[in-house]
C-alpha cells in the first residue's frame, strides 16, 4: 500500500502543471541561433573573400591594360621588313620558290603598311599600277620593281632551274628597294621640315 501511495503522489506531481520544474536542454539548434552565434566570423570571411576578389579584378584589369598598350603600339615597317628579310637570308636550306613568295610578301606588307596600299590583294599588274599612280613612286622604282615581278614569276611558275646566284640577286633587289624608300621618305620628311619652319603659312 505505501509503495502504490508513493508512485500514485510521484504521478500526480508529474501530471500536475502547476509545479514548476527545469525544462530539457535542446539537443539541436536552430539555423537563426547558429548563425546569430557564427555572424562575426561569417562576415569576417565574406569580407576576406570580397577583398581577395576586389584585389584580383583590379589586377586582371591593369594586365589588360598593359597588354592593349603593348599590342597597340605600332612597330616600325622599315624595321620589320630588315629583320623578315635577314631571317629569310639565314634559312639557306630554302628553296627558291617558297624564298620568292616570301620575300614577295614581305615587300608587299612593307609597301601596304607604309603607303597604305593594298598591296596584298593585287596581283603583279594590279600592284604595279598602284606603284605607278602613287605620288611617291612616280618615276621612282618601277622599273626595278617591274625586273622584281618578272623574275619572281618566273622562278614561281617556271620548272626551270633556278641558281642561287637569281634568288640572292632578288633578295639584295628587296634590301635595296627597302633602304632606299626609308631613305627617301626621311629626306622628304626633313625637306618639309625646313620649309614649314622658314614658311610657317604653307602648312
Amino acid at each position: 500500500m505505501l509503495i502504490a501511495s508513493i508512485a500514485r503522489t510521484s504521478a500526480d506531481y508529474l501530471l500536475d502543471e502547476n509545479i514548476e520544474k527545469d525544462a530539457p536542454l535542446p539537443i539541436f539548434k536552430s539555423f537563426n541561433e547558429i548563425f546569430k552565434e557564427n555572424l562575426i566570423s561569417i562576415l569576417a570571411v565574406f569580407a576576406v573573400i570580397l577583398a581577395g576578389f576586389t584585389i584580383w579584378y583590379f589586377l586582371k584589369k591593369k594586365k589588360e591594360k598593359v597588354d592593349v598598350k603593348v599590342e597597340d603600339a605600332p612597330s616600325d615597317p622599315y624595321e620589320d621588313a630588315m629583320q623578315a628579310i635577314a631571317d629569310l637570308q639565314r634559312m639557306n636550306s630554302i628553296a627558291p620558290k617558297p624564298l620568292v613568295f616570301r620575300l614577295s610578301e614581305i615587300l608587299r606588307i612593307y609597301v601596304e603598311r607604309l603607303f597604305n596600299l593594298p598591296a596584298m590583294e593585287l596581283t603583279g599588274e594590279e600592284f604595279m599600277k598602284e606603284i605607278a599612280s602613287h605620288s611617291f613612286f612616280k618615276n621612282r622604282y618601277e622599273e626595278t620593281l617591274q625586273d622584281f615581278i618578272h623574275q619572281g614569276d618566273q622562278i614561281k611558275y617556271s620548272k626551270k632551274q633556278v641558281t642561287d646566284e637569281t634568288t640572292k640577286q632578288l633578295v639584295q633587289v628587296a634590301l635595296h628597294f627597302v633602304k632606299d624608300t626609308k631613305q627617301k621618305l626621311e629626306k622628304e620628311k626633313r625637306d618639309s621640315d625646313l620649309k614649314n619652319k622658314v614658311n610657317p603659312q604653307s602648312k
